[in-house]
C-alpha cells in the first residue's frame, strides 16, 4: 500500500472516530440534561411527599374509629379501586370493599378497617355522606354513617381519597333503597359540589379492576387518556442508554393490547356515575 493510501485510511479512520466521539458526546450531553431534569424533579416529589406525610398526620390525629362497627355482615356494599405500595417501591392496582351501615346517631362518620389498611378517607367520607345526602334527597342528620373497608391482606393504600366518588355512590344508594351493580367500579375524588375530581393510578386501577370481571370501570372527566413512561434503549458501541419516553396512552386500548376486557368511561360528577350504578347490565 502507498503511502497516499495509508494516509487516507489514516484520514477516514479518523474522521470515524471524530464522528463517532461527537455523536456519543451529544448522547452524553442529552442523558446528563435528562438525568438533571429527573433529579430536580425526584427533589420536588420528595418536597411534595414531606407536605403530604406531614398533612397525613395532622389528619391522622382528627381520624375517628370505631371498632365495635367493624363487622360487615349484611351491610351494604361497593367495590374502591386503590394503588398499594411495597417495601420495594413497587407499585399495583387492588380492589378492596367498603361496607356501610347507617345508625342512629347525630350524622357523624365512623371508619374501621379490617386487617390493617394504610389508607386515610375521613375528610372524602365525610363529604360523601354530604353529598349522597343531597343527591339522594334524604336529609338523615340523626343518623351516624360507620364505614368498614375490607381487603384480603393487609396493605399500604397510598391514595385513599379517590374512594369518595365510590363512597358517595354507596351512600346514595342506601339512601334511595337500592344496591350498586356489582360488575361497575368507580376512581376519583369528591367535592362538595358532587363533581368527581381526578386521581392517580389509572391503569393500575382499571387493570385490577378488570381482572375481578369488573365491566366498566368509571374514571374522572378528562382521565380515559393518560400519560406513561415507556423505557427506550440506546446502543453505542458497548455503551447502553437507558431513557424514558413519555407518551399519552387511551386506556382502554392500553389494556385491550395487555389482553384485558373493560370499558372506560368518563365521569365528570356523581348523578352521570350513578346511571351506570342503577342500569341493570
Amino acid at each position: 500500500m502507498t503511502r497516499g493510501k495509508v494516509v487516507a485510511a489514516l484520514l477516514i479512520a479518523l474522521c470515524l472516530s471524530v464522528s463517532l466521539n461527537i455523536v456519543l458526546y451529544m448522547r452524553i450531553v442529552e442523558y446528563k440534561r435528562w438525568l438533571q431534569s429527573l433529579n430536580e424533579r425526584v427533589n420536588e416529589l420528595s418536597l411534595e411527599n414531606l407536605v403530604l406525610k406531614e398533612s397525613l398526620e395532622v389528619l391522622k390525629r382528627d381520624i375517628e374509629y370505631h371498632e365495635v362497627n367493624a363487622s360487615f355482615l349484611g351491610d351494604n356494599w361497593i367495590y374502591i379501586a386503590g394503588v398499594a405500595t411495597f417495601d420495594s417501591g413497587s407499585y399495583v392496582g387492588e380492589i378492596l370493599r367498603v361496607y356501610a351501615r347507617l345508625v342512629d346517631g347525630t350524622g357523624k362518620v365512623f371508619i374501621a378497617t379490617t386487617p390493617k389498611i394504610g389508607i386515610e378517607l375521613q375528610s372524602s367520607a365525610e363529604t360523601a355522606f354530604k353529598v349522597a345526602k343531597v343527591t339522594s334527597n334524604v336529609f338523615v342528620d340523626r343518623l351516624d354513617c360507620m364505614l368498614t373497608v375490607v381487603a384480603n391482606k393487609s396493605i399500604d393504600v397510598v391514595d385513599g381519597p379517590s374512594a369518595g366518588a365510590a363512597i358517595t355512590i354507596l351512600l346514595s344508594l342506601m339512601l334511595l333503597g337500592e344496591e350498586p351493580r356489582r360488575d361497575v367500579i368507580i376512581t376519583g375524588t369528591i367535592q362538595s359540589d358532587g363533581t368527581i375530581g381526578k386521581v392517580g393510578g389509572i391503569i393500575e386501577k382499571a387493570m385490577a379492576a378488570a381482572k375481578i370481571g369488573a365491566n366498566i370501570f368509571l374514571v374522572p372527566k378528562g382521565q380515559s387518556t393518560v400519560m406513561i413512561y415507556v423505557e427506550e434503549t440506546t446502543t453505542i458501541g458497548p455503551l447502553k442508554i437507558k431513557r424514558y419516553k413519555s407518551e399519552n396512552v387511551d386506556v382502554q386500548e392500553y389494556l385491550e393490547a395487555q389482553g384485558y376486557n373493560i370499558q372506560i368511561i368518563e365521569v365528570s360528577n356523581v348523578q352521570e356515575a350513578l346511571s351506570y350504578f342503577r342500569t341493570k347490565p
